[in-house]
């Protein structure tokens, strides 16, 4: 069973503070041209994303650049809904084994990676961490620690996932970017297999 976790892209759809807004613009019509066709205004970080190692470090890896296998992993989803922070106490009492990716389970809660967890994973076998938030990090903490740390490990950040309809546990997790040369994000779409 396939689980489409992709934020829908459209009008209003939420994006970082000052990052471009989504924008679709018809430019053919079939009633007047014989087909349709759009034009889209995004900025690579616009619905669910990842983020590239290029997104901090200009000598990392691009979107393009990305190895494959970091984009089909064993996944664990958890419900981090009851707490104010994920931090490394919280996901050392995981179930890791085995396990390359983990998506938190916030349920609309502002809830952030501490940089006692994104230490924590670097040392693990995740290679994606990824969250329902617009930003995997304390929004109010402006040098971004948690990214720096995860990327610069090769650990890729999804964000802007919907967990809504998903039970916590075990899946296989899909999330292609677009091949974007030089990107330091793309949206995805994103799904677990059951």
């Amino acid at each position: 069973m396939l689980i489409d976790i992709t934020v829908p892209l459209k009008e209003n759809t939420k994006v970082y503070p000052g990052d471009p807004e989504f924008k679709l613009k018809q430019i053919f019509t079939v009633e007047k041209d014989g087909f349709n066709l759009c034009s889209l205004s995004l900025g690579t970080h616009t619905g669910t994303h990842i983020d590239a190692p290029l997104h901090f470090f200009n000598t990392k890896e691009s979107i393009a650049d990305l190895d494959l296998k970091y984009l089909i992993t064993n996944s664990l989803v958890a419900d981090v809904s009851g707490l104010n922070s994920i931090d490394e106490k919280f996901i050392s009492g995981l179930k890791l084994k085995g396990i390359n990716s983990i998506l938190f389970k916030t349920n609309g809660k502002n809830i952030y990676l501490t940089q006692s967890g994104a230490e924590y994973l670097k040392n693990t076998e995740i290679l994606i961490a990824g969250t329902e938030n617009i930003d995997i990090e304390d929004e109010t903490n402006s040098n971004f620690p948690v990214h720096k740390t995860l990327l610069l490990n090769k650990t890729l950040i999804l964000e802007n996932i919907d967990l809504s309809h998903v039970k916590p546990g075990n899946y296989k997790l899909y999330c292609f970017p677009l091949k974007i040369e030089n990107a330091d994000g793309s949206p995805v779409r994103a799904v677990l297999e059951l």
